[in-house]
């Protein structure tokens, strides 16, 4: 076993690091925090500690001061003796101070007490931890709850479209000239269908679908079925058919209880509720409160449903012409996710799509494929419900296309799509 860690400790500082294309994440290098990256599958957990340690090595960090080993890999067997770990480490570099080195641990959960190990470390060895782990058996709050506020914990998402155009190779910054502009608006409908997940990127279409479903099975049975010990799958299956069914839409748990009832499916509302939390608790789905200034009734209240990327519902379910507006609302959705989690909807007769609270402000915003006289009085309705109920929110609307005939009042700022995205 030692022998089978030095190697991979020396394979990671001989060999190079793979490519690394620059992700928008700001994750602090030393925080003296246990750093954790959490997020959906496939969306670069591992790619962004590359990215970590590329900076570390471009600030003068020496390679032989960084550890970086995957608990996946199957020459690893580990019993309960996890210090052979450092005792490989100062066997090949006995002259280093294990204060100064920096520990990178991929897929920690392949370890069995792996909380009391880390917290160790972090205690008596090094502050510079950093670690991803998978939901199927780690998930953010465990996290939190075992290392016992020596963790904080950074959430990376399928790529922003900014990140999506650097990962083709497309210039952002001349996105104004003729010939980027149309290959830009090109690509932003291509990123609209199938998302933002690196591996797709420069995927042809044929294959989305299928590497997608993929993903989503890996998700329903690794992360979901298998974790929570699910028995009845024909059941949750159809839970996951339903709510992705729903997705930018209200759901009701009374609504889906009395149609199973109806089906002659025998199960209890707290069964109910109890399996859409385990659904949205391992980013299969996400869901969306009715804001209200009362913590109860945002909880009791009905919630909207999205999906962490486009692609998921493409590979899902069919998309018509007429579903353009909720993939672009689910997309909006995901952009917003990336920069604050504290975001809602607002309805009291008319609807505001999100309420994305900052720590200095408040946004209102409504997200409409095309913003004309027809529909102009529902959106300018739904941003006037969302000020009543936060009055210093900033009112915006995201659109795809704008009539030039209509007049917007002065305090709603309205956007194209491709701007919100790209500024």
């Amino acid at each position: 076993m030692n022998e089978s860690l030095k190697r991979i400790i020396k394979d990671f500082h001989n060999n190079d690091l793979p490519k690394v294309i620059k992700r928008q994440v700001d994750i602090p290098i030393n925080l003296e925090k246990v750093i954790t990256v959490i997020g959906p599958r496939r969306a670069g957990k591992t790619y962004c500690l590359y990215q970590l340690i590329s900076t570390l090595l471009q600030n003068g960090v020496l390679k032989d001061k960084i550890v970086y080993i995957n608990f996946e890999d199957e020459r690893l067997n580990f019993t309960n003796n996890y210090d052979s770990i450092l005792e490989a480490y100062l066997q090949l570099y006995p002259e280093q101070n294990l204060n100064d080195v920096y520990f990178f641990f991929d897929e920690i959960q392949e370890l069995s007490n792996w909380e009391k190990f880390i917290r160790r470390i972090y205690d008596n060895i090094s502050k510079k931890i950093f670690l991803t782990g998978s939901n199927a058996k780690m998930l953010s709050k465990e996290i939190a709850t075992s290392l016992r506020g020596r963790s904080i914990s950074f959430e990376i998402m399928p790529l922003s479209f900014e990140e999506y155009l650097n990962f083709g190779n497309i210039s952002v910054e001349d996105r104004f000239s003729l010939k980027n502009s149309s290959l830009i608006k090109k690509h932003y409908n291509c990123y609209l269908e199938w998302g933002g997940y690196p591996e797709l990127v420069k995927v042809e279409p044929r294959y989305k679908v299928k590497i997608l479903q993929e993903y989503f099975q890996v998700m329903l049975y690794r992360d979901l079925v298998e974790r929570y010990k699910i028995n009845d799958l024909s059941q949750v299956k159809y839970f996951i058919k339903r709510l992705i069914g729903s997705f930018t839409k209200e759901f009701s748990i009374n609504k889906l209880y009395n149609d199973l009832k109806s089906r002659g499916i025998s199960t209890s509302k707290d069964n109910l509720y109890k399996t859409v939390e385990q659904i949205f608790s391992v980013y299969l789905l996400a869901n969306v409160e009715k804001y209200d200034p009362s913590v109860t009734r945002r909880e009791m209240s009905n919630k909207k449903v999205y999906l962490f990327d486009n692609g998921l519902i493409s590979a899902n379910q069919f998309i018509s012409n007429q579903d353009r507006g909720k993939l672009l609302e689910n997309m909006i959705f995901n952009h917003l996710r990336r920069e604050t989690e504290d975001i809602f909807f607002s309805k009291n007769r008319w609807e505001c799509d999100f309420l994305a609270f900052y720590p200095l402000k408040v946004k209102a915003i409504q997200v409409t494929q095309k913003l004309s006289k027809a529909n102009l009085k529902r959106e300018i309705k739904g941003l006037e419900s969302a000020k009543k109920i936060v009055p210093k929110a900033q009112c915006l609307i995201i659109v795809e296309d704008k009539s030039l005939n209509i007049q917007i009042p002065d305090w709603i700022e309205t956007i194209n799509v491709l701007d919100w995205l790209l500024d």
